[in-house]
């Protein structure tokens, strides 16, 4: 019982500490009208012009892309200081022309699969561009953002007092949808709690704020001395950060540079407590020899959101009330009040309106909710189990096969999967995943999977790949019956057996 004492004195030391914190942002949060006061003066002397490089990671699914682009061809900087370049995911069984201009942005082709991921796109359009020597700075965007007609301007004179700039973020909605209005009413009172209380004051701090990979930008002397740039997802964001601030790189946050996301698309991951954990104990030994803002941003990594604050605050008052011996009632209540005072104080100074804070109180559940279907969603992608996805049917076969790496045969599994009337497969083997994109039909959908595990050196073993095998289509759409020449029996496409030899024209394609 010593160490159930030990955790609870821990979690009310922690939670008061974290309310402490909390306190000295509110206190710098009352001079926030006079800091934009000052910049406004500031940034409107401010007349240089930098060479700016926009930078897009999009694929065929980014269908807002086209928006974004008309956005960037109506600002306010002039055109001959800026450029457009989109590192575009273009999909292995697309045969269409490659266009190298689209609305006014090059388009770079990544075809190679070694290059699907984002941050590999990206760090290699990023090398080519850096060594043209032609750009004083690059932003990044996502497709799925919008901009206002001063976005780049309002980079420009960001990137005049910080060397990396985070841009701020707004919610929208474009269906007058009901639920969509309420999550975005949620959303959009929970981005104006957060910026007046941490966002903007860490500026005022010039403390570093983490990267938003999809809004920020960076100049070139950075990017050069650094060599990369990290936004694949949450945890590279978070540790490009760390690695920023470890280099004595300060990544400040700027609430002039605005992009908007409609709220079908916001994102309510984070990065992994795994990834938290790791980080912090690769930096924890070089706390003794940073400066103050570095320290301050490495022991920030294990400041808890308002999930974890509610409920640690609930533990405490569900074993205050049935373990009344192990924790102190007095300390649980005096946390309360001082929770609730600090809550207080954080909405005054927020600015809030009574219609707004109505809606905040419901970012708990909602965030509660989102987590939930992230977390479903990732379950659900890694075990292809049999489920009901938000708004479509899914569902999968597993398929015993066997496949070849050039040295010998070894067994796999094949998930074969139907999702609204398209068809996907999915290798496994161990704890190994590759997965197709959609089709029409299984047929094709076993020949991308076939494709993609060739270029590994992987021969699948099965009958639509066989020598001996001839498809017998039945007047359906998938084309899944055939027969077998030499037991001269009908199978199915994915079936496999001891006389399977490679077709002629999977030799020819090797």
């Amino acid at each position: 019982m010593i160490v159930f004492d030990t955790l609870f004195i821990l979690l009310i030391l922690y939670l008061f500490i974290y309310c402490i914190y909390q306190l000295f942002f509110y206190i710098k949060a009352n001079d926030i009208d006079k800091f934009f006061e000052i910049h406004e003066k500031i940034r409107n002397i401010i007349d240089s012009k930098k060479k700016l490089c926009i930078i897009i990671y999009a694929s065929v699914k980014d269908k807002k892309l086209d928006k974004l682009l008309n956005a960037l061809n109506n600002q306010t900087y002039e055109k001959e200081f800026y450029d457009v370049h989109v590192a575009y995911k273009k999909d292995e069984n697309d045969t269409s022309f490659n266009k190298d201009f689209i609305l006014g942005a090059r388009i770079h082709n990544i075809q190679n699969p070694d290059y699907f991921s984002k941050d590999k796109a990206v760090n290699l359009l990023l090398k080519k561009l850096l060594a043209e020597e032609k750009y004083e700075a690059f932003v990044f965007l996502n497709p799925d953002r919008m901009v206002g007609e001063k976005y780049l301007e309002n980079v420009n004179k960001s990137l005049d007092k910080s060397s990396v700039t985070v841009g701020s973020k707004i919610s929208y909605y474009e269906e007058n949808h009901i639920p969509k209005i309420i999550k975005n009413s949620i959303i959009s009172a929970y981005l104006k709690y957060t910026n007046r209380t941490k966002n903007i004051v860490r500026a005022m701090f010039q403390l570093p704020y983490f990267i938003d990979g999809g809004n920020f930008a960076v100049t070139s002397d950075i990017v050069e001395k650094m060599g990369y740039v990290g936004i694949e997802n949450k945890d590279s964001e978070l540790e490009y950060s760390l690695d920023l601030a470890s280099n004595d790189i300060i990544s400040i946050y700027s609430p002039y540079v605005i992009t908007a996301i409609d709220v079908r698309n916001y994102d309510f991951s984070s990065p992994t407590i795994k990834g938290k954990i790791n980080l912090f104990s690769h930096y924890f030994n070089l706390l003794m020899f940073k400066n103050i803002v570095f320290k301050e941003f490495i022991l920030f990594l294990m400041k808890p959101d308002s999930l974890i604050v509610l409920l640690s605050y609930f533990i405490l008052v569900y074993f205050c009330v049935c373990a009344p011996q192990h924790v102190s009632q007095l300390l649980v209540c005096i946390l309360g009040v001082f929770l609730f005072f600090n809550f207080l104080i954080s909405v005054y100074i927020s600015k809030m309106k009574l219609s707004e804070l109505f809606w905040l109180l419901f970012y708990p559940a909602c965030l509660i909710w989102q987590k939930l279907k992230l977390f479903s969603g990732n379950l659900t992608q890694r075990s292809i189990m049999k489920s009901r996805y938000e708004e479509e049917n899914v569902n999968s076969a597993t398929i015993n096969a066997t496949a070849n790496n050039g040295k010998k045969d070894f067994p796999c599994k094949l998930d074969l999967v139907s999702e609204d009337g398209m068809r996907k497969a999915v290798f496994r083997e161990g704890n190994r995943f590759i997965t197709t994109d959609s089709f029409l039909r299984m047929f094709d959908a076993l020949e991308d999977i076939t494709y993609k595990l060739k270029t590994k050196g992987i021969t699948l073993k099965i009958c639509q790949n066989c020598k001996n095998f001839t498809i017998c289509p039945d007047g359906t759409l998938d084309c899944l019956n055939g027969k077998c020449n030499i037991s001269n029996s009908e199978i199915l496409v994915w079936n496999g057996c001891q006389y399977f030899e490679l077709s002629d024209e999977k030799k020819e394609e090797e």
